[in-house]
């Protein structure tokens, strides 16, 4: 599904996040320390995604997030847009020696992410960053 980028724009500025579009195809959404979202668009239909600059990390269509017992919420993109706003959707990122190796969303409260840490990794998990509207 193509992602309306100027409505991701738009939405943006309403909220307070910080976006701006880098082509035609692509928005990036500023979400602090180095965090940059981004909503892109393809020319194949299937490989439009949502991702974090320099990271693996990637989605298509809606995100859906779950908790250990099954219980779970699917976010379209607009709605992931406002969860980050609001703090539902916060941003993960892991650590291995000082550095961030990755980085990811997760919702405030459906999420199993945090069993599976390795002994030298430290999960950093916060709220996206937003200017203060006037």
């Amino acid at each position: 599904m193509p992602y309306d980028l100027d409505l991701v724009n738009q939405l943006c500025r309403e909220i307070g996040l910080i976006a701006r579009a880098e082509t035609d195809r692509r928005v990036e959404v500023d979400l602090g320390r180095d965090a940059v979202l981004c909503f892109q668009n393809a020319e194949r239909e299937e490989d439009c995604l949502i991702g974090f600059l320099g990271t693996p990390w990637h989605t298509h269509d809606n995100l859906m997030f779950a908790d250990a017992r099954g219980n779970y919420v699917e976010l379209d993109y607009l709605n992931l847009l406002t969860g980050l706003k609001e703090g539902r959707v916060l941003v993960c990122e892991r650590e291995v020696k000082g550095q961030i190796v990755d980085r990811w969303l997760v919702h405030r409260e459906y999420s199993d992410e945090f069993k599976y840490l390795e002994e030298d990794e430290r999960i950093i998990v916060r709220r996206g960053l937003h200017r203060a509207m006037a």
